[in-house]
């Protein structure tokens, strides 16, 4: 009898397929929950991420436990309630109009980095301070995970620094196609 391997990956656009379907209301635009889901990655079963936080889905952490797998109906599900939580989080403290890409770029920093470090940031005040351009250039500052700097390509964690340009980038640009 033959043992069938069942993949850890799931397809990221197969979940935005589904998320793109649905009548979410997100106000993240599509390129924004692509550039998310694309740099979060996919995942069936439940792993560690870099943080050391049980994660499944993409970037999913709420109540994860050990040896979880989820459908991809569950993933693009805590997807939307996941994006949906960080705009939440950014429409609360920016005070300030910004872009759609500006915007995007906000609630995906808040999605991989969490609220408080969003609420506390300099980035944030420079934002409410309507200095839009040397907010952008704080991203690059967000470059540590669990203490390693990772612009060194020995931390294992480089992946961050080339998240971090992207979104500087759109964030001073706009999305490219």
């Amino acid at each position: 009898m033959k043992k069938v391997l069942v993949s850890a990956v799931c397809s990221v656009g197969v979940i935005l397929g589904i998320v793109f379907g649905a009548d979410t209301r997100l106000q993240t635009s599509q390129a924004g929950l692509s550039h998310i889901a694309n740099l979060e990655g996919c995942r069936n079963q439940t792993y560690q991420c870099s943080a050391g936080t049980w994660t499944n889905g993409i970037g999913h952490t709420r109540s994860v436990s050990k040896n979880e797998r989820v459908t991809n109906e569950q993933i693009a599900d805590n997807f939307i309630y996941d994006v949906s939580h960080a705009e939440r989080v950014v429409s609360k403290y920016l005070h300030v109009e910004v872009t759609q890409p500006q915007f995007d770029v906000l609630v995906s920093f808040v999605f991989n980095l969490g609220e408080t470090n969003f609420r506390t940031s300099t980035m944030l005040r420079k934002f409410n301070n309507q200095d839009t351009i040397s907010a952008c250039n704080e991203l690059m500052r967000w470059v540590f995970v669990s203490g390693k700097n990772c612009n060194e390509k020995e931390s294992n964690c480089y992946g961050i620094v080339k998240r971090r340009a992207a979104e500087k980038e759109a964030c001073l640009n706009g999305w490219r196609s």
